[in-house]
């Protein structure tokens, strides 16, 4: 998952399994929540969705999560956050 710092907040990044859609969920200084879905290689828009406060959190689980409360203390602008599978072991930064 690719999180960038916008100029009011931060966005979440990530293609859909099958490659079809590219999901942004955008978190706003005002702690507002948005999913937009945007399909690939195909001339269709869909209007982003208005989220709960603390969907994004939930969605990407408490992993990442912590991942991306570390870049925000860091000030890193663009980071690439995911958790790995136990058998790996430690994250990597």
């Amino acid at each position: 998952m690719l999180v960038k710092k916008t100029i009011n907040g931060y966005e979440f990044e990530s293609p859909s399994n099958d490659g079809a859609f590219i999901v942004t969920l955008t978190l706003l200084d005002n702690k507002k929540e948005t999913l937009h879905t945007i399909p690939v290689g195909v001339p269709v828009t869909f209007t982003p969705l208005e989220l709960k406060p603390g969907t994004i959190k939930q969605t990407i689980g408490a992993q990442r999560w912590k991942n991306f409360l570390r870049m925000k203390e860091l000030e890193i602008s663009t980071m690439f956050i995911d958790r790995h599978p136990k058998e790996i072991g430690h994250e990597v930064w």
